[in-house]
């Protein structure tokens, strides 16, 4: 069994707001997904762009927000949602 990346709007903007980040209200955030990569962008409070990525890369889960990577460890992803099994 392996752990893949998955994500939701909420979900993902719950991890990039525990990293420190300000997300003002989801409805206002755009989530979109290539595979299993998911890319948030959202507008802050003082009117910046910002856009997080979140995926696995070589078997570790990683979330880039604008130029910042923030390794991530199985139990923050798993805390978040962030992870489905997949039988193989």
């Amino acid at each position: 069994m392996k752990l893949l990346p998955k994500a939701t709007k909420t979900s993902l903007a719950r991890l990039v707001r525990a990293k420190g980040y300000d997300i003002p209200i989801i409805r206002y955030t755009c989530i979109s997904r290539v595979g299993h990569s998911f890319f948030l962008r959202w507008t802050d409070n003082d009117g910046q762009f910002h856009k997080a990525y979140y995926a696995a890369v070589g078997g570790k889960p990683m979330l880039l927000v604008d130029a910042t990577v923030h390794e991530l460890t199985i139990a923050e992803v798993i805390q978040y949602g962030l992870v489905t099994a997949s039988v193989q």
